[in-house]
């Protein structure tokens, strides 16, 4: 039921509306071969931006020179990725919340700055947005268009761009992304070429020796990550806790040299400490103690990561970690992770996937999720041994970094 309010905001928002259409539409176009400033926006979530790498990477080669600044908000972790990689000069914070005096100041800012090209992928997309690109005056806007199976509701701001790009129904996320930079003259690679990634410095991959060392032998030792949890917004993704229970018993009554880490945000700490509960110490609780950056270091030092369709399954495919992702009702076309060396398990039922661009709803009306049910952990345990049997000897080396941790003092636990 929607309230008297709602219908007075719709009704102020559609003149409004139509005011930034035709003022945006009068601003005089620029020309991408006097780019000089470019702001990013990417209000998305950590996996998404990680997706988002390959076309940053590339929005810097096509303007090496350019002052190209991040502006994000939704309080993941972006900010993090690739903070001290040198792809941005600034890094902005303004989330949607912050309050119109905030957007306000934000947009004189932007003004101030004199961008001449931004960049919207789909998720980025919001009427204090489009205000900002309005009153900023900026005279390049590439952005995500309404597109097959998107509604339009969902982009009801498409009017701000004027180099629109559009989507196509099946795709990978990181292709809609690598759209928008060919777009503006950036190039493109191959999906299979495309390589995410998070900047890790010394001090993030010292944390990850420093944790280790105080709870992991260095000698022979298999170390696999679990990441149980989900984002918040988003649990009709995640396998059941009591089949990660399960499986947890499993490695550890069947891999003797194994040792688990579970990994999850701050606000999955209790969860994590739970499902570790009457395990000893063979199981480790990083969850709620690690930044992005610091979470990253730890799963590049696993061996493999078993997890859910999460950003830190996309964290673990950016750092060279092998991923066993347990997927549901999302769209392993649009985000599963690329590369030969991961694996996805999966049912291919017909009403899978239920997720798709235009959003959730057909989620909350399933009433069986056979999708995740049918999955059990027997089978996730014979992937793992699979994954296992082929790796490289990843950990092997990454084993005797955290063994030179301990000749140097490093051994303190957290």
């Amino acid at each position: 039921m929607f309230s008297g309010s709602h219908f007075i905001r719709q009704a102020f928002r559609a003149p409004v509306e139509s005011l930034l259409k035709v003022y945006l539409a009068s601003l005089p176009e620029g020309r991408l071969e006097n780019v000089e400033k470019i702001l990013v926006f990417a209000y998305h979530g950590l996996g998404n931006f990680i997706m988002y790498t390959p076309t940053l990477r590339l929005l810097r080669e096509r303007f090496p020179k350019a002052r190209i600044d991040l502006q994000a908000g939704n309080n993941t972790g972006c900010e993090q990725v690739l903070d001290g990689s040198g792809l941005f000069d600034n890094i902005y914070n303004l989330p949607y919340s912050a309050g119109l005096r905030a957007w306000v100041s934000r947009a004189r800012e932007v003004r101030r700055i004199g961008y001449d090209l931004t960049l919207n992928e789909f998720h980025s997309q919001s009427w204090q947005i489009a205000l900002l690109l309005a009153a900023a005056g900026v005279r390049l806007r590439a952005g995500h268009v309404t597109s097959p199976g998107w509604p339009d509701f969902q982009s009801r701001y498409s009017f701000a761009f004027n180099i629109p790009v559009t989507m196509r129904e099946v795709e990978h996320e990181m292709d809609r992304y690598l759209d928008l930079a060919e777009a503006v003259g950036a190039g493109r690679v191959e999906l299979r070429e495309a390589r995410p990634f998070i900047h890790l410095d010394d001090t993030d991959r010292e944390f990850a020796q420093h944790f280790l060392a105080g709870s992991v032998a260095s000698d022979g030792t298999t170390l696999l990550g679990i990441q149980p949890g989900t984002s918040a917004t988003m649990r009709w993704k995640q396998w059941p806790l009591d089949r990660y229970k399960v499986l947890i018993e499993m490695l550890l009554a069947r891999l003797p040299s194994a040792h688990l880490v579970l990994f999850g945000s701050p606000g999955e700490e209790a969860l994590n400490r739970e499902l570790a509960a009457g395990f000893g110490p063979r199981v480790t609780v990083a969850a709620g103690k690690t930044t992005v950056k610091q979470v990253a270091a730890l799963i590049e030092a696993c061996d493999a990561l078993v997890c859910n369709d999460s950003g830190l399954m996309h964290a673990a495919v950016a750092v060279g970690t092998p991923v066993i992702a347990i997927y549901g009702p999302t769209d392993v076309n649009r985000t599963g992770p690329v590369g030969e060396r991961h694996r996805v398990i999966r049912r291919d039922l017909p009403c899978s996937p239920c997720f798709k661009l235009e959003g959730d709803g057909l989620i909350h009306q399933c009433t069986h999720h056979d999708c995740l049910m049918t999955i059990t952990p027997e089978e996730v345990f014979d992937v793992v041994s699979q994954t296992l049997a082929t790796s490289d000897g990843i950990c092997a080396r990454r084993m005797r970094m955290i063994s030179s941790s301990l000749s140097r003092s490093l051994a303190t636990p957290f």
